[in-house]
Parts: structure tokens; sequence; C-alpha cells
């Protein structure tokens, strides 16, 4: 059975992509077999590991899963042990469908927990719907990425309220908290940071400041630990995604 990690948050720009794409690419170098699903409409980390920027114009990706007795059209990316269902700009159909996706999420959450991978993992949108709340009801781990900002913090409660309704299904469903983008330079953002840290406590497993090296490692196709020359800051992305993975090194 994989190791299923879901990267959420309803508020856009707050760097899911970022974390969902680190991961792959640490799961990758374990050796283990990889699939990320990419849930979003900009098809962002698709486009990241497969290196096709066009990839987001083509049906047929992320949404398969949902589909019943049909192969799943997995795409291949530069590395041998990583495949991809892609986001596409036709996934927001999946929000509007008549069908109840979520019951036909719990119908499939066997079958997909038990897809031939080691790591599956899942990037998703910024808005509320089924392509949050499905690999949420599949999914061993939440990373909720949150920046200190006003306008990702006040959406909060309400992802919060879908993981909980979520977890009246996927009881072991473990909710984990990155604060990403962190600008240690600014007064109201240190004010932010520690209004989450009294409001969730443990629940916040890492802290990522605003770096540049990271964006311009996945523009160039790689992780930031074969990319960046700070090598402390390879490793802390590194040492993030081997401890999220369960990875002993």
């Amino acid at each position: 059975m994989p190791k299923l990690i879901v990267v959420t948050n309803q508020k856009g720009g707050v760097g899911k992509t970022t974390l969902a794409v680190h991961l792959a690419y640490a799961a990758a170098e374990t050796g283990g077999q990889v699939l990320v699903v990419d849930f979003c409409g900009q098809g962002n980390a698709s486009q990241f590991l497969t290196r096709d920027l066009r990839i987001n114009k083509r049906r047929g990706g992320a949404e398969m899963l949902f589909s019943d007795g049909v192969d799943l059209p997995y795409t291949d990316t530069p590395m041998d042990n990583v495949k991809v269902l892609h986001g596409h700009l036709y996934l927001e159909e999946l929000d509007t469908q008549k069908e109840d996706l979520l019951k036909v999420a719990i119908k499939i959450r066997a079958k997909v927990r038990s897809l031939p991978f080691d790591y599956v993992i899942f990037d998703t949108p910024p808005a509320l719907g089924p392509r949050i709340a499905s690999p949420l009801l599949w999914s061993d781990t939440a990373l909720l990425t949150v920046q200190p900002l006003l306008s990702s913090i006040t959406g909060l409660d309400d992802t919060f309220d879908t993981i909980r309704a979520v977890q009246r299904v996927n009881k072991a469903l473990n909710v984990q908290m990155v604060v990403n983008l962190f600008t240690k330079s600014s007064k109201t953002q240190r004010e932010f940071r520690e209004a989450l840290q009294q409001k969730f406590g443990r629940s916040i497993v890492e802290e990522f400041s605003l770096r540049t090296p990271v964006s311009d490692a996945l523009q160039n196709f790689r992780p930031v630990w074969s990319h960046a020359r700070d090598k402390k800051l390879g490793r802390h992305w590194k040492d993030f995604a081997n401890r999220i993975l369960d990875v002993t090194v």
C-alpha cells in the first residue's frame, strides 16, 4: 500500500505546488515508485515534473481516477520512477458534475489506496470542492500550507470544516501545517505567525521563508537541494521532505 499525501489549502499562492513537487523529487530519490495526481487546473506540478508546458491543455488526467473500469493514463516524466496524472484546464468541470463525486470518492477509496506505487502525492486547487475533499478522503497525511498573511489565514476555518467532515470517514488522517513564504522582516507577518503558533501549536511541523532559489529551482525542473548554491537551504527542504515521507537517512 502506498503512502498517500495531499498538499492543500483553499487559498492560492501559498506554495502548495512547490511543496508537492519537492515531495515528489524526494520520493523519487528513494528509488520507490511515485505517482503525482495534479488536481489543480493550472497544472503547474504536471508542467514541472513532465517538462511539458502544454500538458495542461489536454484532458484525460487526474479526473480519470473517478472513472471505473479503465486503465489509468499515467504520463511519464524524465524520472523513470515518477508518473503523473496531470492537471489541466478542464478539471473545474468536476466541481459542477451532477454526480456526487464525494460518494464516488468514498466508493473508490480502497482502489486508490492500493494503487501500484510507493508514494502518491496530491496537489490540489485553490478552491473548496471535490478536488480537495477527495484526496483528503484517500490520504494518510494532509499538509496544510499557509502563508502568515490575513488573506491566507481567513480561509482556514472553511478548510478545517472540510477536514473535520472528511475525518468522519478517514479517521486516521494526520493533519500537519507548514508555514510557507514567511517574510521575517515584516512585522505584520511576524504577528500573524505568532497567532498561528498560538492557535495551532504542535500541528505546525515546518516553516519556510520566502526564498527566490526555491522558485528558481522549479523553473529549472530541479529540486532546490540540487540547484541552489545555498546548501543549508537545500538541506532544510530535503530534510523536511524526507521527514514527511518517513524516509530514514
